[in-house]
């Protein structure tokens, strides 16, 4: 999603919750009040362990931009076009595409060949492909594509055998779904676009949450939370990590507020279109 679509989306559901046209969603258990548990250094990658390049494949240099700003996570759309799968935020005729393989897996294992781990500190990476479209042909083309490359974390039955970057579907729910289901040896997890406090425990198929931020929490258009909004990101962080699962937010602002208050909270992931801007702001957070 764009940065203004974003905007949008989230200025829509404030208006929506001020006006009291819906609810917002429950996200504490009967009774809980969450103790916020702020996201930790890592020893080698610091703060930087969680910079998350939304749409990632828009800026100049997919993927290499984001490895140039310390980022460990990326994320790319994808497509099913002529028996190949393309990056593209929309499957239009004139938008430019370019292959998954060319564009993120292939560079990444030469990155792992050569260096041990993407960025060569031994610290792993996340690879978000998003299904734009769904489909058993996409499901079979990309189950086929992801065994070509060792770096991937593997899974067989329930069992999860870490690599150095690991695949998280998310998009189309019943793509990621089918392919868990359909594929007990894989290299790749899925996520979860809904979150409940009665979730189960995280297995081998599903491990993380990517939701979206106005869905969830009423902001201010920096994404500044009052307390009872904190609150509230607590309960959903505390009850996901106490499941075994990590969480990223879409449709976030752009601004050291939303990313402080993000960290405060414990995120694991944290979403953004601005790389030099995040890169700067974790350098310097604690």
């Amino acid at each position: 999603m764009s940065a203004w679509k974003s905007a949008v989306a989230l200025l829509a559901v404030s208006l929506c919750w001020g006006l009291g046209c819906a609810p917002p969603p429950r996200v504490c258990r009967e009774g809980q009040v969450a103790a916020p548990v702020a996201a930790q250094r890592d020893p080698v990658a610091g703060q930087h362990l969680h910079g998350h390049a939304h749409n990632d494949y828009e800026h100049e240099h997919p993927l290499f931009d984001a490895l140039g700003h310390r980022f460990y996570s990326v994320e790319a759309d994808i497509y099913l076009n002529g028996g190949r799968l393309e990056v593209a935020h929309l499957n239009l005729p004139w938008e430019s595409k370019r292959p998954l393989e060319e564009l993120y897996l292939k560079p990444l294992q030469e990155r792992v060949d050569t260096m041990g781990s993407v960025q060569g500190d031994g610290v792993p990476f996340t690879l978000w492909i998003d299904l734009k479209e769904g489909g058993r042909e996409l499901v079979d083309t990309l189950h086929a594509v992801l065994e070509k490359y060792p770096m991937l974390t593997r899974i067989d039955g329930n069992e999860v055998i870490p690599g150095p970057v690991t695949v998280v579907l998310t998009g189309d729910d019943k793509g990621k779904r089918d392919f868990v289901a359909r594929f007990p040896q894989r290299r790749a997890m899925r996520d979860s676009n809904d979150y409940s406090p009665e979730d189960p425990a995280a297995d081998s198929a599903w491990g993380y949450y990517a939701l979206a931020w106005g869905d969830y929490l009423d902001s201010s258009s920096t994404g500044k939370l009052d307390e009872e909004q904190r609150a509230r990101l607590a309960c959903i962080i505390e009850n996901a990590h106490a499941q075994g699962r990590k969480v990223r937010f879409f449709g976030v602002p752009n601004h050291p507020d939303a990313w402080r208050e993000q960290l405060a909270a414990g995120v694991d992931f944290l979403s953004t279109d601005d790389l030099s801007g995040q890169d700067a702001f974790l350098e310097s957070a604690p």
